[in-house]
């Protein structure tokens, strides 16, 4: 009796890797946001307002600042200017205040300035959740590395930093649609 062994197909092969990464990835997707990535833009955009002066300096981190006011501390990211990009003129065009983006830790809204010829050249976080320790560290560090990215792209497809993927979520939800309102 001669056993001829039969080889699986292609299909037989591959199937189960494919199977098995997809349900991987579903996995590790859930592990990352167990609450769903639901980001809300509440509010209008806000006016555009032409600025008169522009303001130069080097692309680091928007500092910090804290206000005490009665027990409750309030950190806010201070505003940082921004050196023209790619030839640009200076920030001399539209300042543009988002919708506030809420989400599952708290609001985020963003404000941007363009140049004359419409480039981005500024993001300012106005407001974003700073209520608990953790949120605060999280926003004081990613927020900064976000204004910068987001400049250096002039979009909003800007990478996440790890450990602040729902405060990416509400950026670049706001940001996106700062840029979708403002006028090319």
């Amino acid at each position: 009796m001669v056993v001829v062994s039969k080889k699986p197909t292609l299909g037989r092969q591959i199937f189960p890797a494919v199977a098995l990464t997809v349900v991987g990835v579903g996995f590790i997707s859930q592990l990352d946001n167990p609450g769903g990535d639901v980001v809300a833009l509440e509010g209008a955009i806000g006016t555009l307002v032409p600025t008169s002066s522009a303001t130069t300096s080097t692309l680091a981190p928007s500092p910090v600042t804290s206000v005490v006011v009665s027990s409750e501390v309030t950190t806010t990211l201070a505003p940082s200017p921004m050196t023209p990009v790619d030839g640009a003129s200076a920030c001399d065009g539209d300042v543009v205040t988002g919708p506030t983006a809420v989400f599952k830790w708290g609001d985020l809204q963003l404000q941007a300035i363009f140049t004359k010829k419409n480039v981005l050249c500024n993001v300012t976080v106005l407001n974003y959740p700073n209520d608990k320790d953790k949120s605060a560290r999280i926003n004081q560090s990613a927020l900064p590395i976000y204004n910068q990215e987001a400049v250096e792209a002039g979009n909003a497809q800007i990478a996440v930093v790890s450990g602040a993927t729902d405060s990416w979520r509400a950026y670049t939800a706001g940001l996106q649609a700062i840029l979708d309102a403002h006028p090319a």
